[in-house]
């Protein structure tokens, strides 16, 4: 479930939202849902007036445990700003020494970061955007993953979820995905988990 603030922020954008569409009456095309759809998303994610985020608390809490047991984590979301995304994740896991992955780093960049993250164990979370870091990486050095937000096809969040399954890895990967309650989010894993047992039966 969202925050209390979150709840508020949440029902606001999304009755604001309602509205704004229709008053466009036919002018409305698929752009203007998906706005929509993209800022209940990152409200879902943390707070824009607050910062308080449901997600983060969660991922705190188990990012302290699992420190404590000697792992490192690899945090995505297909957000990059310091509101909702990449940014604002850093800043709160400050505590965790995180690096950042995203698509705004050169290569030369990307490739530091890589290597910081292999080389330097004090640095528990490498915190990554869905895009620029869902292929391409070898990530063993993590063995949980946690998806901040989800993406629209679940093959992708398989994809990001396989940097840390991969060669040299020694132990179980373990992967959490956030869907908050009574949100979009929440219908759109409906949607994709209906059309996942098509493909099932």
């Amino acid at each position: 479930p969202l925050a209390a603030r979150q709840r508020a922020a949440y029902d606001r954008a999304e009755g604001e939202g309602i509205i704004r569409l229709k008053r466009m009456g036919p002018e409305i095309r698929i752009e203007h849902v998906l706005e929509l759809i993209t800022r209940l998303k990152e409200v879902c994610n943390f707070d824009p007036e607050s910062g308080d985020s449901a997600k983060l608390i969660d991922i705190k809490e188990r990012l302290e445990t699992l420190v404590s047991e000697g792992h490192r984590a690899l945090v995505f979301s297909q957000f990059t700003d310091t509101t909702f995304g990449t940014g604002a994740l850093a800043s709160a896991l400050a505590e965790f020494k995180p690096l950042v992955y995203t698509g705004s780093l050169s290569d030369a960049a990307r490739r530091g970061v890589i290597q910081k993250f292999k080389s330097t164990p004090e640095c528990k979370a490498l915190i990554l955007s869905l895009r620029a870091g869902g292929v391409g990486l070898n990530l063993q050095e993590a063995s949980y993953v946690f998806h901040l937000d989800r993406w629209w096809n679940p093959a992708v969040e398989r994809q990001a979820e396989d940097r840390a399954h991969r060669i040299g890895q020694t132990v179980p990967v373990t992967v959490f995905k956030y869907t908050s309650e009574g949100t979009i989010e929440e219908r759109i894993q409906n949607v994709l988990a209906q059309k996942q047992k098509l493909f099932e039966d």
